[in-house]
């Protein structure tokens, strides 16, 4: 069954709902100057409105076939996103691509403004990190019959997708600290609004259930708020996790952290405290982002092939925008998977 088309309303077909000159739909669209009564002003926004009308900013003289541009929407402009975006950049030159690169702030709002931008600017097609769990934005992007790729999450939405498997990303690294002998492990996360978070939790609890250990949820740090204001966020997350862990009776031997910025935190407050890492407490990040190898000690983590999923969301959108190869990924999903990188903030406790 081929692919469902879906017209783009025009200022014709807004003329024609208002029994007025697509000249006079222009001015009114456009803000012009030129004297037209506010009785139609009115009826023309509100038939705008009512049909859907998206303005075409890129210009009535530039054909849309011609634009290459794709949109790109991100959280937050961490260390991990930049890794993606090369991935992403990787693919789009070879297809002679320009990137709108937008950062929604981890705000549904802000998100659905970034897509509103995107699809008014006419780009062909949109990868997007969506942190929007009712798959509405995505849905808004689909409606308008433009390309897109979900990128991390779990979303309701029909579309393609590409993610990582964090269930088996967080189990790696739980397993890897309970084969250094560890059995006090604590967890550390950002507020438990995405799916990928919720998914490193479980992981990490149904691995030590696997290994006969009992879950703590004294063990268990959740940061309290969302804030993508502070770029220091992830890492000011691991300080109070660290606070908070030494604050414990007995404080776990080790940490498992669903970042590495988190992780790195978390090791820059036990260092201040004089707590040896990993001797006194093992840690584990995620995302296996450069700092990690140029931190003391060097951070043991799960690489979650970031540029890779960049590279591979990439790859699929344009396979879908490229008319000849059009509805033939259609509703594709792909999975990374983890790989765990040893390095000097684990051991075998003695």
């Amino acid at each position: 069954m081929g692919k469902l088309v879906v017209k783009k309303t025009t200022i014709y077909d807004i003329a024609k709902f208002c029994g007025v000159s697509p000249a006079t739909v222009s001015r009114v669209l456009s803000n012009s100057n030129y004297p037209v009564s506010e009785e139609t002003k009115k009826k023309i926004l509100h038939a705008a409105k009512v049909l859907k009308y998206i303005p075409n900013l890129i210009g009535k003289n530039l054909k849309t076939d011609q634009n290459h541009d794709i949109g790109v929407v991100i959280p937050n402009m961490s260390n991990y996103y930049s890794t993606l975006l090369r991935g992403i950049q990787d693919v789009a030159l070879k297809y002679d691509s320009q990137i709108i690169l937008c950062n929604s702030y981890r705000d549904v709002k802000v998100e659905e403004k970034n897509v509103n931008l995107l699809l008014q600017k006419q780009v062909k097609g949109i990868l997007i990190a969506s942190i929007d769990d009712s798959g509405e934005v995505l849905r808004q992007i689909i409606d308008k019959n433009v390309a897109v790729v979900a990128m991390e999450q779990d979303v309701k939405a029909e579309c393609n997708r590409t993610g990582f498997n964090f269930t088996a990303g967080a189990s790696l690294a739980t397993e890897h600290l309970i084969e250094c002998g560890h059995s006090n492990i604590g967890f550390v996360t950002a507020p438990l609004l995405r799916m990928s978070r919720k998914k490193l939790l479980a992981g990490y609890k149904l691995t030590l259930l696997e290994n006969g250990i009992s879950i703590n949820e004294d063990y268990i740090y959740v940061e309290s708020h969302e804030n993508d204001d502070d770029e220091r966020y992830d890492f000011m997350i691991g300080k109070r996790a660290a606070d908070y862990f030494l604050s414990l009776p007995t404080p776990p031997t080790a940490v498992f952290c669903i970042n590495d910025m988190a992780a790195i935190g978390l090791i820059r407050r036990l260092q201040e405290k004089r707590i040896s890492v990993p001797e006194d407490m093992a840690v584990v990040g995620f995302d296996n982002i450069p700092f990690t190898e140029m931190t003391t000690p060097s951070i043991t983590t799960i690489d979650q092939s970031t540029f890779d999923l960049g590279h591979l969301s990439a790859d699929l959108l344009f396979k879908n925008i490229v008319p000849q190869k059009q509805n033939s990924l259609a509703h594709v999903s792909m999975q990374l998977e983890p790989k765990l990188v040893i390095r000097e903030s684990t051991t075998a406790r003695k």
